[in-house]
């Protein structure tokens, strides 16, 4: 094989390979997601350090909702990769104000700013939780962050078990919006 013929063949390869790369790259390229202007109405923010889970959630006024969720950053298992999803959706105007009147009947104004667990939970007592739970909500006159911090850690989507109310009933209206009114748009594995 003369040399001409070993550079075209390489040539070739090359070629081959970064078309290859380049139509991979174009495949698995994360969709845009459109984030609008200014700050959300309601932004809810959950981490849990012990099982290394942590997930945040916008609702724009316009009624735009934005879930990402991080999964398995702690515990590095290998059935359980580091993983990160998004999920898109949209509220209609009628459920964006059946949302707002919600938590204004929730009396959300009225809500301590800071809640923590006394820790005492389980039979044996001293059993501590490690989930914090962090919820806005900026609209009109009102603009308010309460957070609830070392509460038992919830099973799926459901509060923790023991977060005061309407804390808990806050938490399952928000994650019922993620459940149903939202649709997966990109998961990334790490």
């Amino acid at each position: 094989m003369t040399g001409k013929m070993k550079l075209y063949i390489g040539l070739l390869v090359l070629g081959l390979l970064m078309v290859g790369g380049g139509l991979w790259f174009l495949l698995n390229t994360p969709p845009r997601i459109d984030i609008p202007e200014g700050e959300p109405v309601i932004a809810m923010n959950i981490t849990n350090f012990s099982v290394g889970t942590a997930s945040q959630l916008a609702i724009y006024e316009n009624g735009t909702v934005i879930y990402r969720e991080n999964k398995g950053f702690r515990r590095g298992w290998e059935d359980y990769p580091p993983t990160s999803t998004w999920r898109v959706g949209n509220l209609r105007e009628e459920e964006m104000d059946s949302l707002i009147d919600f938590l204004r009947r929730s009396r959300f104004d009225e809500l301590d700013t800071y809640y923590q667990s006394s820790g005492s939970h389980g039979e044996a007592g001293g059993m501590w939780g490690e989930t914090v739970f962090i919820v806005s909500f900026n609209y009109g006159d009102l603009h308010k962050t309460v957070r609830a911090l070392g509460y038992l850690t919830p099973i799926g989507s459901m509060a923790p078990p023991d977060m005061p109310y309407p804390l808990d009933e806050i938490h399952k209206k928000l994650m019922d919006i993620v459940g149903n009114k939202t649709e997966e748009v990109y998961r990334e594995t790490f």
